[in-house]
């Protein structure tokens, strides 16, 4: 039986060693390559990757945003995520979600690989969808996912897309033109949480944490890792 543990690796990508942090737990599901919001990989989303490896056979996170240097950003700290998304560069970051899901695949031995998409990670897992290098994604509060959907016809794996009602960041007519762009797909699971804001996924966000919405988004990962093995 294999212990539950959080290590860390890395992967050579453009400019740097891109810093993995990998959970493992006896899991036997597919794998979980994990794009993080803009705050990085806190202690919340670690907990939540440990209690997800008891499921999948490996969970990966990576941070987007290690070449700025900055690392975890608290919370509450608006003015340091703006600048964080100023200076990112989306295209170099989409190529860096394709070396780890390409790594996941060889390092932990897997055929089947997941992408969580949190925040602004939502459309870099929908467009990894698109472009088939993944078997599966679940979004967590994703945002600029309607800029992706002019490649709604090239997704052909399941997705369970996890949304707030009350989200500022992504209206309801952005979740309206994400569900008539995949009408019809019984693969593709929209699901709105009651009350929900952006960020619900953040159990230490007092403010925007929403359990209900966390827990079923979790458990929209377990059930995607558990039928793809």
């Amino acid at each position: 039986m294999i212990a539950m543990s959080i290590t860390h690796d890395k992967v050579l990508v453009e400019l740097g060693e891109l810093p993995l942090t990998v959970a493992r737990n006896g899991g036997r599901g597919a794998a979980i390559v994990i794009v993080p919001s803009a705050f990085g990989v806190a202690p919340d989303l670690e907990l939540q990757m440990q209690e997800l490896s008891s499921d999948a056979s490996v969970v990966v996170a990576f941070d987007p945003f290690f070449r700025d240097g900055t690392g975890v950003i608290p919370y509450d700290d608006m003015t340091k995520v703006r600048q964080r998304f100023a200076g990112l560069d989306r295209e170099r970051t989409y190529r860096d979600l394709g070396a780890v899901i390409a790594w996941t695949r060889r390092q932990a031995g897997v055929e089947r690989v997941v992408v969580l998409g949190i925040c602004f990670g939502g459309a870099l897992a929908f467009r990894a969808a698109a472009d088939k290098l993944v078997d599966g994604v679940v979004t967590w509060h994703g945002s600029r996912m309607d800029q992706c959907l002019d490649r709604a016809a090239d997704v052909r794996c399941p997705m369970r897309l996890h949304f707030g009602s009350v989200d500022p960041v992504v209206s309801p007519e952005v979740v309206e033109a994400v569900r008539r762009a995949f009408s019809g797909r019984k693969d593709v699971e929209i699901v709105v949480h009651e009350g929900a804001t952006h960020g619900f996924s953040h159990r230490a966000a007092a403010r925007v944490y929403h359990p209900g919405a966390e827990q079923a988004g979790m458990q929209a990962l377990r059930e995607l890792v558990a039928a793809l093995v």
